[in-house]
Order: structure tokens, then sequence, then C-alpha cells
């Protein structure tokens, strides 16, 4: 047997002493890798709690930054400048929501002392979390931010469409289209919108004509959940309509809608299952009036004139025609000179159809569908007045967003 001479084992011994380095070198790796990873995690977990429980207090009106401080120091991080650093901010200071007070953001800095990275000079590794919340206390407000029209179709082209020569002015308000789609906002033919607001859309718009301002539209606009939320509650009517000569009061009522012969609503809350037809020549008026379809679908003619006003006060105050969740039947306005109305239209499942014109009266309303069509030359006027229309209560806001 040849014997190992002693050079031999002297690179041996250095192969020996480069294998054991290489081997803390992984161990630092593995072990020291995995407390810093561990902590990441824990760092990160701290941050979002504190983050939703300093929103929370916000919104109770108390003192916001200690109570991200306080849970913070519940998961080990105590802000002591050394072992952990934890930044409270509102608003935040950098990112894409800096400068916006309805966010709030939490930062943990932590350090974390090594067991085999000495060994190659790493004494310390250092970890850096973020979290930031979206918080808005409870208000009352308008539903959509009070675009004057909304069509609430989540994807699929085709949700706002405008067909024809229309010439279409919004005052005092926008338009917004809630589907992602690269055709949501579709125009064939040549239009007039204007609008000081613009057109914020979601996804894209597809134009096969000319619209008029060309910078009207805005794509890439925040979505809304859909089925939609805070809507108001159902009416109830708790006795039957009765028709006295053209007069009709108050009340449930099965049929065609209004009966024939009624020119007159009466003021209050009308819950119908049938359709809401309004013929040529016919006249109705009806101030302080709520038309709540249960079932059924609105077919308006544009001959007819029809001047309209919602309920002033009471929880159903701005509200003029309600076609809730359940009843997806379609809604046909003609419009005319002649005809005016004041007031919310919520037709959240419904399909939306606007044609004729509306005349200097117009629609001071906010009109609300799954989707939006205006038809050929319907020259549309809507002013748009928060005062007139829907407000609802909307409950605290508080996600993490980040």
């Amino acid at each position: 047997m040849k014997r190992m001479g002693l050079g031999e084992r002297g690179q041996a011994l250095i192969l020996i002493a480069l294998a054991a380095i290489g081997l803390f070198g992984f161990a630092a790796l593995a072990i020291d890798g995995s407390a810093t990873f561990s902590d990441r995690v824990h760092a990160q977990n701290a941050a979002d709690t504190a983050a939703l429980s300093a929103a929370l207090t916000k919104i109770r009106g108390g003192d916001w930054s200690q109570s991200a401080l306080d849970r913070a120091q519940d998961n080990g991080y105590l802000n002591d400048g050394q072992a952990s650093i934890v930044h409270v901010h509102c608003p935040p200071e950098n990112g894409p929501y800096a400068g916006n007070d309805e966010y709030l953001e939490v930062i943990i800095e932590s350090t974390i002392q090594t067991t085999f990275g000495r060994v190659v000079g790493i004494n310390q590794v250092r970890n850096r979390v973020e979290a930031v919340t979206h918080v808005e206390p409870p208000k009352r407000a308008p539903l959509y931010s009070g675009a004057a029209m909304v069509a609430l179709k989540p994807d699929g082209r085709g949700a706002f469409r405008s067909h024809g020569t229309n010439a279409t002015s919004v005052i005092g308000s926008g338009i917004f289209v809630n589907s992602k789609d690269d055709c949501a906002f579709e125009q064939v033919g040549n239009s007039e919108i204007d609008t000081l607001a613009g057109i914020q859309i979601v996804g894209n718009a597809c134009l096969h004509g000319s619209i008029t301002p060309a910078n009207a539209i805005t794509p890439g606009a925040r979505p809304v959940p859909y089925p939609p939320a805070n809507l108001p509650p159902e009416p109830s009517c708790t006795q039957d309509a009765v028709q006295s000569g053209s007069m009709l009061s108050p009340g449930n009522w099965d049929g065609t809608f209004p009966p024939r012969g009624v020119t007159l609503l009466q003021p209050g809350i009308y819950c119908v299952d049938g359709m809401f037809m309004v013929n040529a020549h016919d006249t109705l008026t009806g101030d302080g009036v709520l038309i709540y379809m249960r079932s059924g679908n609105v077919h308006w003619d544009g001959r007819a004139q029809i001047n309209l006003t919602a309920p002033t006060s009471g929880p159903y105050a701005g509200l003029l025609l309600y076609l809730p969740m359940s009843n997806d039947e379609g809604v046909i306005i003609n419009g005319n000179s002649d005809s005016s109305f004041v007031g919310t239209f919520l037709a959240p499942a419904s399909d939306i159809q606007i044609n004729g014109t509306a005349g200097v009266a117009g629609y001071r309303s906010q009109i609300i569908g799954y989707t939006i069509d205006l038809i050929g030359t319907a020259d549309m006027l809507v002013n748009y007045n928060q005062s007139e229309n829907l407000i609802v209560d909307f409950p605290p806001l508080l996600e993490l967003v980040q």
C-alpha cells in the first residue's frame, strides 16, 4: 500500500479547510437565511395588523399613530431604534398613494443578528416591510361619485353605446363606464358629448366615426363592484293605489301603469308589477313621486309629455325610478322638448335606451343602468345637481391595499 507523502497531506489539509469554509457558508445561508425570511414574514404580518388597527382607530376618531405602534409592539417590534424601527404615516410619504390622506402607511424596519454569517463577515441583516390601508369614515354621498350617467356592466363590449348623430350635454358631472373591455364605450356615427368631467372608462373605447371633443375619453378608471353595493332598500307599499278620475294615489299597482285616463300622480311611492307605459300624446305629471318597478319594463313614447320629480325628503329623497336587481327588464325613454325629469333613474340590472330629444329642461337626473344606449338623434341635456338626486349612506371603508 502506497503511503501519502508530506506534500500530499498538506494539500489535503488545504482542501479540507476550503471545504469547511464552504460548509460554514452554506450553514450561514441556510440558518441565517431562514431566520431572515421568517422575520420578514412575521414583520409583514405585524405591519398589516398595525395598519388595519390604525385605520380602524382613525375611523373611530382615536390616536391612530399610537394604535399602530402598540400593535407592532404586541408583535415584538418595539420601535427601539436598534432591533426595530416603526414608521406610521398618514398620508403616505412615498409611492402611489403619497399625499392622499385616505391612505395610511406602516413601515417596519428590523435588524436580525446573524449566527454563522459572522464567519464570512456578515454580522447582521435588515428587513423592511410596508403595509398601506385605505380608510374612509362613514358618509352620505351620491352613488358612483355622482357620475351623471353610469353603465355598470363589468365586462364585454358596448356597455355604453352612442349611435347616430346625437349631441349629449352633461352639466355638473360626467359619464362612467365600468366595463374592462377594449370596446367598453362604443360609438357609431358622429357624436358630440360635452361634459366637463369627461368620460371615465375602466377599459377603452371603440370609435367608428368621430366624437367631439376628441379628448373627452379617459381610459383606465378604477372599476366598481358588480352586483353593486350600497343600493337603497327596496320600498314597500302598505296599501293599493286608487284611481279617482285623472288622479292616482300612491300604493301597489298590478298591470299597465298608469291606468287609462290617469294624467296626475299624487306624491308618494308607487310599487308596480307590470309595464310602465306612456303612449303617444299622453300626458303624465307627478311631483314628489317614486315609481318602484318590482317587475315589468318601462316604455315612454317620444310624443308623450311627461313631467316627473322625485321626493325631496324621506329615505328615498332624490329617487325617481327604481328597478331593483331582481328586475332586469329594459327601460326605453323617448324624450321630447315638452318632457322633464328631476331625480335618479336607478336600474342596475337593466339596459337603458334613450331616444329622441329632451329639449331645454332635459334630465336633472343621475341615470344608472347595466348598459346605456343613446340612439339616433338623441340630443340630451343632463343637468346633474347632487341636491336633486339620490344620496345614500356609505359605511366606513377599511381595506388593506398594499
